[in-house]
């Protein structure tokens, strides 16, 4: 039987946008023999912008919308 893989929790504040962003990709990646959990989706999202990072792809858009939220805290 394969070891279960360590996993660590998270916790973060997201806006209700946000929010709603997680819900609606998740039930596009969802179908009726799958769900997708918002979770799921968030884990994919860290993994595809990992790659895109390492691969020199990452759109700089990207962090201005970072920036954006910051300078509304």
């Amino acid at each position: 039987m394969p070891k279960r893989e360590k996993s660590k929790r998270l916790q973060v504040v997201i806006t209700e946008e946000q929010d709603s962003l997680l819900t609606k990709t998740a039930y596009q990646l969802s179908s009726q023999e799958r769900l997708v959990s918002k979770s799921e989706v968030v884990r994919l999202g860290i993994e595809m912008l990992n790659k895109a990072v390492e691969e020199g792809k990452l759109d700089p858009k990207v962090l201005s919308s970072l920036e954006k939220e910051e300078s509304s805290d």
